[in-house]
């Protein structure tokens, strides 16, 4: 709930003098930038990486064929012609592709190059050691030709002994001239991205604005402290939906006469009317339950277009604010407190990220808490049709979940709609007692845990509720004033079962089984031959 006073929003990452619109831009626009920086030096690197590998893997295959080849074998092995040798590297370098394939004897003298000049001469490079050793391998250095990536194979002859090396080798320049021009590709790949980012940016900027209706976040921030204010100060219930009925807005006053009454807030609310028709109703009386209420609606229409509606409540009659207090008010207070604080929180985090300009993180945390809350939600009133009673329920899991309880609902079966306002009343008080019970008997427990269950059977509702705590007082649970607690307390078991005997049913308490206590209720809410 809208109440309790907004924390400061934390320091922003740009200057709020900057009007909203440019700080999606900037924000957007580096976010963009940085991504496609990162992804371009990696796509980069990586096609510069995988085509020195090509490169090698070609130079290794060029290497071994050249080694296994029998002119060259047989020249080296002093029974051929070395000449033979130069024609056969020259054929190869033309049918393959690669720079150089230079072939050595047991000397380090080339008996093959691609300058023929050179043949003769001593292999320069210094990295050829490795292969008079026996071993295949891969070697970046530089050569007469320059600096060449170049694998290096032995050669053997038939009986196995070596005789010679072969060296296939690609020159780095050409290497270097090929990735230059993948590098401009990358490069006119990342502003063609920018530019659409930017482009994009600042059509989301625009339509955010206008989603806004032109405010900046300084502004929405200032409205909703105002709202806030407003709305918890107002003396009267105050409800709001959208164009599709769902709330908006509530304040602790209209939730205490939904749950009092036994209100469905959408439906017998009459703000369909007012969204269809577009017309406010004044001073509408409505009585729902016994209670009389004064009920005041209205549109509400941005640009001419009705977006939602609006109704004020009023309670008139003041033996329903006595019965109030017979239904559990203080439980009610409890609960929506807690609501009210867990609402708070939330709207925190959001306006913060508001400010921050943190937009999509505030679209997924909106898009998590809507699945959460639908699913608790949709839980208990799948299960239970009673909204009071279903609204009562949500309330207290939150009021648990801030005292540091884990509260689940199990039912084997529906829960239709209570039969009267007086057994909703009696029902609420029993389960409103019991589990104010089983939260304080959890205190200090090292597994804090609340397992409520609801059947019916044969117009009978069961009530179950388990706690984790550690078991049953050695005292008269259901006795006035009975307690550990101290002096003032022991009441609420009390109540409790007076509630159940109110609606003709019994209550116990027994330790469970597996440890904790049970609190269980059987309550003939409905006639036998009209039970659902």
């Amino acid at each position: 709930m809208l109440g309790k006073p907004l924390l400061p929003a934390p320091m922003p990452l740009l200057p709020t003098s900057l009007r909203l619109r440019t700080r999606i831009l900037l924000l957007a626009g580096a976010t963009v930038l940085v991504a496609l920086l990162v992804t371009g030096l990696l796509v980069s690197w990586r096609i510069e990486a995988r085509t020195r590998e090509t490169l090698a893997e070609k130079a290794r295959m060029v290497a071994l064929l050249a080694a296994g080849n029998r002119d060259v074998v047989e020249a080296l092995a002093g029974r051929g012609d070395r000449a033979a040798v130069q024609a056969f590297a020259d054929r190869t370098r033309q049918e393959t592709g690669i720079d150089y394939l230079v072939v050595l004897d047991m000397n380090h003298t080339r008996v093959s190059h691609p300058n023929p000049a050179r043949i003769g001469d001593r292999f320069q490079g210094g990295d050829e050691a490795g292969v008079y050793e026996g071993r295949t391998y891969a070697s970046v250095a530089k050569g007469t030709l320059g600096p060449a990536l170049r694998v290096f194979a032995p050669v053997r002859d038939r009986d196995g002994r070596q005789v010679g090396a072969v060296a296939a080798g690609v020159l780095l320049r050409g290497v270097d001239t090929h990735l230059h021009g993948v590098r401009r590709l990358i490069l006119a790949g990342l502003a063609a991205g920018f530019a659409a980012g930017a482009a994009g940016a600042y059509l989301l900027a625009g339509q955010v604005r206008r989603i806004l209706l032109g405010m900046e976040p300084a502004e929405i921030a200032a409205l909703l402290h105002q709202r806030t204010a407003i709305v918890q100060s107002a003396r009267e219930g105050i409800l709001a939906v959208d164009r599709d009925m769902r709330t908006t807005v509530v304040n602790e006053e209209a939730e205490r006469i939904f749950a009092l009454a036994g209100l469905d807030t959408v439906q017998d609310g009459g703000l369909a009317r007012v969204l269809a028709t577009g017309l406010p109703e004044r001073g509408v009386d409505l009585q729902v339950n016994g209670l009389d209420l004064l009920v005041d609606r209205a549109p509400v229409t941005v640009e001419g277009r009705v977006v939602g509606a609006v109704a004020l409540f009023r309670e008139r009659s003041e033996a329903q604010r006595l019965a109030e207090q017979l239904t559990g008010a203080r439980l009610y207070a409890d609960a929506l407190r807690a609501q009210t604080h867990e609402f708070m929180n939330r709207l925190h985090v959001i306006l913060g990220l508001l400010r921050l300009g943190e937009h999509d993180r505030l679209a997924a945390y909106v898009t998590d808490l809507g699945d959460r809350f639908q699913g608790e939600v949709g839980e208990v009133t799948g299960a239970i049709k009673d909204p009071v009673l279903a609204g009562f329920l949500l309330a207290r899991f939150s009021a648990a979940r801030e005292r540091g309880v884990a509260m689940r609902l199990a039912c084997d079966t529906r829960v239709p709609a209570l039969p009267s306002p007086q057994a909703t009343h009696h029902l609420v008080t029993l389960l409103g007692n019991a589990l104010e019970n089983a939260v304080e008997a959890l205190e200090g427990a090292a597994r804090r845990e609340i397992a409520v269950d609801l059947a019916v059977e044969d117009g009978r509702l069961r009530v179950t509720v388990l706690d984790s705590g550690p078991g049953l007082p050695p005292v008269d649970c259901f006795a006035k004033g009975a307690s550990t607690k101290g002096p003032g307390r022991g009441f609420g078991l009390f109540n409790a079962r007076r509630a159940a005997e109110a609606l003709g049913g019994t209550v116990a308490l027994e330790n469970a089984p597996g440890g904790g206590a049970r609190f269980t209720a059987d309550l003939p809410l409905w006639p036998p031959e009209t039970a659902p």
